[in-house]
């Protein structure tokens, strides 16, 4: 009982800061009242932008790391979930709240059928297997052009605010309320998947697969299992960047959008919910640099994305190899009483240390020997 109580008060604090997150962070001159119908449309959307990517990213962590899958394809299953709602709404007049979850199924049946041959891949095979299901999809998506409308897309029209909301929300407002409703709802699916006995088995197949296997745990079952609830978030993500966006194309879903996804659960941290969301706002907000070094003026702020992209990666895997995630489980762990006691005690050595040198500066001994420190 105790135990379960002290998982709703985590559940409960994790869902509290997974809104402060998707809701303060991106407004920079934040104030009292009701942020996101008090800021710029521009602002509105990179907290939508947000709410999408920790979607996606989730379920990325749910299969690369809890389940020690590596995967460069999630754009395809992002395409597959944007398709699919776009078809849906286009061409057969679904509502497109309907069309949602009905993204994510399509998506994890496509991820399921990806995960029954990628059993027989490990490590950098299973990476390259999928970074090419990635370049292809766009080709597929252009050749079956009756049913994807080829190179040209598909418009949709975004949902607007429902009557009782009309006047109160603009669309760009009742969107990100929308995207942050979804992004809440996987963030509770992904945190009791984790808790569960199927997160349990991801973890201990990650782990060893050997092990688990003589604990009585199915390893193809789960890595399959992985793969398809990991490509329903992305199918989740698609359905919402369709209402969002309000167009899909090809163009859309390139490689390097499938290699973001996977930098963005690293720089926030693998196997880590928080860390998939922390990962989601660091990799939006990072171009809010380069409008700060704009107004410093410096000369290369024009290429300075890129270039804070790559360092701020350096970074990352030089001073939190646990990405954001585990940085702060670190910070939370240490106690402040013993760090400054540790603190005293070091500078205490340093000026014991120093006293002795300066009273005995040729470091002789009480014989009157001189003595070699490096002994």
């Amino acid at each position: 009982m105790l135990r379960a109580d002290a998982g709703r008060r985590k559940l409960l604090a994790f869902v509290l800061l997974a809104l402060f997150l998707l809701y303060w962070i991106p407004f920079s001159n934040a104030f009292p009242g009701w942020v996101p119908l008090q800021f710029s449309s521009y602002r509105i959307f990179q907290a939508t932008t947000i709410a999408m990517w920790a979607i996606v990213a989730l379920g990325l962590n749910l299969l690369t790391g809890y389940n020690g899958q590596i995967s460069l394809g999630h754009g395809a299953f992002v395409a597959v979930g944007g398709y699919t709602s776009a078809i849906l709404m286009f061409d057969h007049g679904w509502p497109f709240w309907a069309t949602i979850p009905i993204a994510g199924l399509v998506t994890g049946a496509v991820g399921f059928l990806v995960g029954v041959p990628a059993l027989r891949l490990t490590g950098p095979y299973l990476a390259i297997a999928t970074l090419a299901l990635a370049l292809s999809t766009p080709q597929i998506l252009q050749k079956y052009d009756g049913l994807t409308h080829g190179s040209q897309g598909i418009n949709v029209h975004s949902p607007t605010p429902p009557g009782g909301l009309d006047g109160i929300l603009n669309e760009t407002q009742y969107l990100y309320f929308l995207a942050l409703l979804v992004a809440v709802i996987m963030t509770i699916i992904a945190w009791n998947i984790v808790r569960s006995r199927v997160g349990r088995a991801f973890v201990a197949i990650r782990d060893s697969e050997i092990a688990a296997q003589a604990m009585g745990i199915s390893v193809p079952r789960f890595k399959t299992m992985a793969f398809a609830i990991s490509a329903f978030f992305a199918g989740i993500c698609g359905g919402v960047y369709v209402q969002v966006i309000g167009f899909v194309s090809p163009r859309s879903f390139d490689v390097l959008q499938s290699i973001n996804y996977l930098t963005t659960i690293v720089v926030g941290g693998l196997g880590s919910i928080l860390g998939s969301i922390l990962g989601a706002a660091v990799f939006v907000l990072v171009p809010e640099v380069n409008t700060l070094l704009e107004q410093l003026h410096l000369p290369a702020a024009d290429q300075a994305p890129d270039v804070l992209y790559g360092a701020s990666l350096i970074l990352v895997m030089i001073f939190m190899p646990y990405g954001f995630a585990g940085f702060i489980r670190r910070l939370g762990r240490l106690q402040p009483p013993l760090m400054a006691q540790t603190v005293s005690d070091f500078f205490g050595q340093l000026g014991l240390r120093v006293r002795t040198i300066r009273s005995n500066p040729e470091g002789r001994g009480s014989d009157g020997e001189k003595r070699d420190d490096s002994s």
